[in-house]
This record gives structure tokens, sequence and C-alpha cells, in this order.
């Protein structure tokens, strides 16, 4: 009996690849892809909760808006130092439908959901800034790390009750480990046409890397643990490419109040795939940006900064989702959602203490952007449906409190430290500033 259930487990997806995660900043499931969450650079911005594309007056606006570049008074070079700590959770087991067995790994009733967590401290930022002793064009070169991800989970597989018979249904046990590692290699700049108008622009080279793999694996018994050496099947996303994209920003305003747009297009990048489906070479499309901003001195020691960005999560469903998924046959029923963050922030100067500090402090919310399940109406699918919508079910929104504080220490030299913390996400960056 047990080797007439284990053949059913087999059959019963036919070696569907669940969809599986992907990212840094994850803030659900990881059946998910890449979680891009796009922070400005720099631990100035971080504290402002990223409301930069109207304020944009530091080095970082290379990336944030270019058109803020012409603010700058004098050459600088900026260096970033960023760590990240990131938890996501993915199914790991549990019994879906029906009566646990209390066997082996059947002894839950409902969903079991392990956590992942993953770490990234390394330099986040560099650039260097020529302004043009007439404080009419500036420009600027620097490295960005967009992304850079290393996870990891193994899921022993979920158990639910066989529609058409009294017999149980094991999912096949899944591992799933991931590297991406997006950098911008860019240069920019920025122009005054008007004492009040400023218009930006830049160019930037993303070199990419994947290396993915995601393996099905035997059971040590049908109600057994996976077992790590009886691989079943085995689908690869990898990717080493180099692409370029675009940036335009421009700023309006001086001092006590500025207003900025900026837009960033998402590189694309070859990204080959192998499955029991064959080999096919799809594109990771990194999402698009495009970002409102505004920022206002309200008294001599005290700047409020707002912005409203909208990102085109979409563009990575078309092969970077719909492959991971293609194994199910119901590619199709998966989809991504574009986002809008909000943004709010507020500086404080201290003139008369040592360093001038500048204390600083935001919030912003990050809408839920994972990958969304729409369950088949047919009651042959009742089995995928509920797994899927389960494994999917973890997304939400998330709310990011910050703060930091800016020291300044003569005339050359700007150290700033900041945080950003989340229920699933914490950030600490400090950056330098010579001039």
């Amino acid at each position: 009996m047990n080797e007439r259930l284990r053949l059913q487990a087999r059959l019963a997806l036919v070696f569907g690849f669940i969809v599986v995660p992907v990212i840094t900043n994850a803030q659900t499931s990881l059946q998910i892809p890449l979680q891009f969450n796009f922070l400005n650079p720099g631990a100035k911005s971080l504290a402002l909760a990223g409301s930069f594309a109207g304020l944009a007056d530091d080095a970082t606006a290379t990336f944030a808006n270019p058109a803020g570049l012409v603010q700058l008074g004098a050459s600088e070079v900026s260096i970033e130092l960023r760590g990240s700590w990131t938890s996501s959770q993915f199914l790991a087991g549990g019994r879906l439908s029906g009566v646990p067995s209390n066997i082996g790994t059947d002894t839950i009733a409902g969903a079991i959901f392990g956590t992942e967590k993953g770490s990234h401290v390394g330099p986040g930022f560099l650039a260097g800034v020529y302004a043009h002793p007439s404080h009419r064009w500036v420009i600027a070169g620097y490295r960005h790390e967009l992304v850079r991800v290393d996870q990891s989970f193994l899921s022993n597989g979920v158990f639910q009750q066989d529609p058409a018979s009294i017999n149980s249904i094991r999912e096949i046990p899944q591992q799933a480990i991931r590297k991406v590692d997006i950098t911008g290699y860019g240069v920019s700049g920025s122009y005054r046409v008007a004492p009040v108008v400023a218009i930006g622009g830049g160019l930037t080279a993303y070199s990419f890397n994947m290396d993915s793999t995601f393996s099905r694996f035997d059971t040590d018994g049908f109600f057994g643990r996976a077992n790590l050496n009886t691989p079943l099947g085995t689908a690869t996303q990898t990717g080493d490419d180099i692409s370029w994209a675009p940036t335009l920003g421009v700023l309006l305003g001086r001092d006590a109040l500025r207003s900025g747009a900026v837009y960033r297009h998402g590189p694309s990048f070859d990204m080959p795939s192998q499955s029991i489906s064959g080999i096919r070479t799809g594109l990771c499309r990194v999402p698009d940006t495009l970002a409102f901003g505004a920022s206002t001195r309200i008294t001599s020691p005290l700047t409020v900064a707002v912005e409203i960005t909208h990102i085109w999560y979409s563009r990575l469903r078309e092969d970077f989702v719909t492959d991971q998924a293609i194994g199910t046959g119901r590619a199709n029923f998966f989809d991504l959602d574009d986002g809008t963050e909000i943004h709010g922030g507020v500086q404080y100067t201290v003139p008369r203490w040592p360093g001038v500090p500048r204390f600083r402090g935001g919030v912003w919310y990050d809408p839920d952007h994972s990958v969304q399940f729409t369950p088949s109406s047919l009651p042959s699918d009742r089995l995928v449906n509920e797994q899927f919508s389960t494994a999917l079910s973890t997304g939400k929104n998330q709310v990011h409190i910050t703060g930091g504080i800016g020291l300044t220490f003569g005339r050359h030299l700007e150290f700033n430290a900041a945080f950003d913390a989340a229920s699933t996400t914490n950030i600490f960056s400090s950056s330098l500033i010579v001039r």
C-alpha cells in the first residue's frame, strides 16, 4: 500500500515545481519571486524613509534623482556601508486536508511554515561627483548594489486528502537554493536650465548574476522525511549578463521649497531556465520606477520631505514567475501586481551643538507585492488550489520605521548613520562624505 501511495504522490503534481523564493528584503512566503525594495542609497535617504526625490542634495542623487546633483556646492566622494537582515516564511509541511495519520511526519493538522533568515553586509554605494565652479552643471560616477540575495529552504512536503479515494496525497519534498546579484555602474549629470529648474539624467550598466536550483527528492517511506540522497528532478534558473538602462530626473524650486520627479527604467537580462519541460531563455525584467517627491524647510532647523513611488513589479511575471510555475501546467494562474509606496521623513538640525547634528526620522508604506494565485474553478484542481493558496497566503502590507543622525566635522567631512525597521526586514546604513 505504501508503494501505491508513494506512486500517487509522485504523479499528483507531475514533478510540478512550486513557485519558489527569491528576495532580499522579502515580506511574504518564500514561494515567491524576488522582492525588490527600491530604497534609495545612502544613510541620509534611509533615515528619511527614502523620501529623497524632492530633496536630492548629496551624492546619492546620482541614483535617487540626478537632477539634484546641481545643488552640490563642491565636488565630493561618498561611500556607504549597508547591512540588511531579512526573515521570510515558506510552506514547510503539515496536512492541508484530511486527518493526520500520526505516522512519521504526518502528525500536524494544518500548514507548517518555516522561516528562512538571510543577511548581507557590504559596500552598498560609492560615488564621485565633480561640481563645476559655475554651479550650472555637475557630473558623477557611481557604483550601487541594487540586489544581493543568498537564500535557501527545504520543504518536507505537505499531505492532502485525495478527493477521489480514502488515500492521502503527498507533495514531493523540495529544496531551493538561490543567489542573485545585480550591481549598477553608472554615470550621471545635472544641468541648471533656470534659477529654479534643473534637469538630470544617467546611464547605468547593470551586471547580473543568478544561480538558482530547485530540486525534488524522494522520501524514506510515504510518511518519512525527505531523502536528499535520492533526487527525483531538478530545475534551474541562471544568468550572467550585462544590461544598460537610463534614469531621467527633474528638480524644481530651491532652498525652502523643492519638488522633483525621477523615472528609472529597469534593465532586462537573459535568463536561461531548464526543467523537465526543456530549456528556454527568457528575460529577467527588473521593475521600472517612477517617483514624485517634495521637500520644504518649515523653519530654519526643520525640514520635511515626502515621496510617492510607483514600481512596476508586474514586469517580473513573464518568464521570471511563469518559468518557475511552468511545471504545474498552470502558469497563467499566477500574477504579480504593481505597487505604490508612500514615504515621509523629517530632519531637525541643532546648529549650536558640536558636529551640527541633524536628527532624522520617517515612516513609509510598503504594499504587498508578492505573487498572487487565482484558484481554478475546476473540481479536479482542488489539490493544486489548496496547496498554492496556502503557500502564497502570507503576503502582507508593511510599515517601515526609520531614523538616523548626520554630523559634520569641519568643512570637508560628513558622517551619516541610519536604520530601517519592519516586521521582516532590518537595515542599517552608515555613510561618509568627503568634500
